[in-house]
C-alpha cells in the first residue's frame, strides 16, 4: 500500500522544479552580466566611482556609511572600539597572522575540508 501511494506521489511530481527558463539574476538584470559599475552607480554619485581603483578609498567610504546604517538600525554598538580589520592596521593585521599560523601548527586549520 505504502509502495503504490509513492508511486502515484512520483508519477503526480512534475519533471522539473523550476517553471521558468531565467535564472534569477538573468530576470533582474535583463542579460545576466553584472557589473561592478553598474553595481556601484546604484550606490554611489558616478563621478566617485573612478576613485574606487585604489583599495583604501573603499575602506574611507563605505565604513561610515555602515555605522550610519546600523545606527539607524538601532543597534547598541560602543563605537569607540570599532577599527580596520586588514592589512592597514598593522597591529591588528599581526595579531591575525599569529593566530592562523597558530592554529595551521596545531593542525586546527586544514585546507581543502568544510
Amino acid at each position: 500500500m505504502a509502495a503504490a501511494a509513492a508511486a502515484k506521489a512520483a508519477a503526480a511530481a512534475p519533471d522539473k522544479k523550476a517553471k521558468g527558463g531565467k535564472t534569477k539574476l538573468v530576470q533582474k538584470s535583463g542579460t545576466g552580466i553584472v557589473r561592478q559599475w553598474n553595481i556601484l552607480k546604484k550606490m554611489v554619485p558616478e563621478e566617485e566611482i573612478p576613485k574606487f581603483v585604489d583599495p583604501l578609498y573603499w575602506l574611507n567610504y563605505f565604513p561610515p556609511i555602515g555605522v550610519d546604517h546600523m545606527k539607524k538600525f538601532g543597534s547598541g554598538v560602543d563605537w569607540r572600539r570599532s577599527f580596520i580589520t586588514t592589512a592597514v592596521n598593522p597591529y591588528y593585521d599581526a595579531f591575525i597572522r599569529w593566530q592562523f599560523n597558530t592554529l595551521r601548527a596545531k593542525g586546527k586549520v586544514l585546507y581543502g575540508k568544510r
